[in-house]
């Protein structure tokens, strides 16, 4: 005997099986969106997220949302990204400090490179200094602006992270020099030490970090080997976890 289904019953489950609710549609990134301190901007046709720190250093907002950012990448949550760049978009010269939980943070991002086939790009666009200059060290690489500067004033014994990621890049003896002499560097300087990649001319904004990230994709896999076999060779930065957040960047 064979079973009759009307045109209704049939119409009726196709449309039962094919609802997709709208959280389905979701943006898996909606939660760096927000976040206050933090803005995000996808460049899907270079693979490639920018990330915009909105204030100088790293409060407990900005933290959770990178963490959080940098797990879902190592995880696979993002798959085909090549490039992660953190936008250092303050405009002011204060100090900058950081909340509980940045040692974990830079860490994290110095391994970025270990966990998942992405290259971490550091972007600063004026002053950097403590916790900023620390975070932007353990990148993969850092650009910079024309008229950006570099301070390396702090206390060795609470700035190991930007100890440590110095020493390994230019050696013990110059990175005290830096840090003991309290030393401000230019762009070019940065540059002449190889700690800076590539200087993007002021006025440019986000159209000269495209225009960079869109130069480095046509190189991405020798630059991710590259990068890769830096840091296996040069392991981030063991950190003192217990020191507390205000002795370590005041």
């Amino acid at each position: 005997m064979n079973a009759v289904v009307s045109k209704n019953d049939i119409t009726s489950a196709v449309a039962a099986e094919t609802y997709v609710s709208p959280s389905d549609f979701s943006d898996p990134l909606d939660f760096i969106r927000q976040r206050s301190s933090l803005e995000i901007h996808r460049m899907d046709e270079l693979d490639t997220i920018l990330v915009s720190k909105l204030a100088c250093g790293f409060d407990r907002d900005s933290i959770d949302g990178l963490t959080l950012l940098l797990r879902k990448i190592s995880e696979g949550h993002l798959p085909g990204l090549k490039y992660l760049v953190f936008d250092f978009a303050h405009c002011d010269d204060s100090t900058a400090v950081a909340a509980e939980g940045f040692d974990e943070l830079a860490s994290a991002t110095a391994r970025l490179i270990l966990d998942a086939p992405v290259i971490s790009i550091a972007w600063a666009r004026t002053y950097l200094n403590g916790a900023d200059l620390d975070f932007a060290l353990a990148c993969s690489m850092m650009v910079a602006d024309r008229y950006a500067r570099f301070s390396f004033e702090a206390d060795l014994a609470s700035a190991v992270g930007v100890y440590g990621a110095l020493a390994q890049k230019l050696g013990f003896v110059k990175a005290e020099r830096l840090m003991e002499n309290g030393e401000i560097l230019t762009a070019e300087q940065m540059q002449e030490l190889c700690l800076v990649k590539h200087i993007v001319e002021n006025g440019e904004g986000l159209l000269g970090a495209e225009s960079y990230v869109r130069q480095c994709g046509r190189r991405y896999n020798a630059s991710y080997s590259m990068f890769r076999a830096q840091r296996i060779s040069a392991p981030p930065v063991r950190r003192v976890e217990t020191t507390t957040a205000a002795s370590r960047r005041g």
